[in-house]
């Protein structure tokens, strides 16, 4: 596997173009990706019918990529229905991850990416994730008498290890994303949930800002996670809101971060996960910002 690449996160496109992106805004985050000096990008389907945009348009896709020499690092495939109470949709949703996979795999992709996105809880208010990144919403929810967690959890277990199964058919290996407001929004439960899978290709994505955001160490983090990370969200906050900000303009504990990446041996790549309604009228200005200062740390620690 190559070293440590850095790579250009698809929250750049949903920022410029809307959520989900829609193919046309995906064609042209890839020239803007290419524009702004990068040769790693991932790429993001959000439901089915954002799924079948992207199968339509593979070949057209894999053109432009190639004509603007740019790797594929990770195709991730956000279908809600992963963690329905509803076996079928659950089955529905595996299916669709199969067809992520399957473009992973065409796209010359080394990972599959997914989240666990919310319980079937009752928000009054504001639902994390509905629409697009929201930072800094406050949430209120109802639990269900007839809601049980353990039953939950033990059905995102199975469906994550199906996916996994699925991901490994192909090659891949299967990343999940711990999220502010979701299911899995810390290191720990994602620990747990890479235990009892317990699948050698499934792991987890490094998301620094939702972490840091959730008041965790990152270093700490990383020590937990250890070799089971396999690709790193950089972005930057102030510990209190999960701002996507250029690494360097919030409170997090970069050289500590680098060091533990450093002391596990993380070769993966690093995406710049920068953007959200506050950066629109300077995005590319904090991307650029953002991509020097993760090629320095690369360069000081991960070289």
């Amino acid at each position: 596997m190559p070293g440590a690449r850095v790579c250009l996160a698809w929250l750049y496109a949903i920022t410029k173009y809307g959520y989900p992106v829609p193919l046309e805004g995906a064609l042209r985050a890839l020239e803007d990706a290419s524009r702004l000096g990068f040769r790693y990008v991932e790429l993001e389907a959000v439901g089915e019918a954002n799924l079948r945009e992207f199968e339509g348009a593979r070949a057209e896709v894999r053109k432009r990529l190639g004509e603007l020499g740019l790797e594929v690092v990770n195709f991730a495939g956000i279908f809600r229905e992963l963690v329905s109470p509803s076996e079928a949709e659950r089955e529905r949703a595996i299916g669709l991850m199969a067809r992520a996979a399957d473009l992973a795999a065409y796209f010359g992709a080394e990972l599959v990416q997914t989240d666990t996105f919310t319980p079937p809880l009752e928000f009054v208010g504001p639902r994390p994730y509905s629409s697009a990144v929201v930072f800094g919403e406050r949430y209120r929810v109802r639990v269900d008498p007839g809601f049980s967690w353990r039953r939950f959890w033990s059905n995102l277990v199975g469906t994550m290890r199906r996916a996994a199964r699925v991901a490994a058919e192909r090659g891949l290996r299967l990343a999940v994303e711990p999220r502010v407001g979701e299911t899995v929004s810390n290191s720990d439960a994602m620990l747990r949930l890479i235990d009892e899978v317990g699948e050698d290709n499934f792991g987890a994505v490094l998301d620094v800002g939702h972490l840091h955001a959730a008041k965790e160490l990152i270093p700490l983090s990383v020590e937990k996670l250890a070799d089971r990370i396999f690709y790193v969200h950089a972005s930057d906050n102030d510990g209190r809101d999960n701002f996507h900000w250029a690494p360097g303009r919030g409170t997090v504990d970069w050289d500590g971060v680098f060091e533990a990446l450093r002391k596990h041996g993380f070769r993966g790549p690093i995406a710049v996960d920068v953007g959200g309604p506050d950066l629109r009228g300077r995005l590319d200005e904090e991307v650029l910002e953002a991509k020097k200062f993760v090629e320095s740390m690369v360069a000081k620690y991960l070289a």
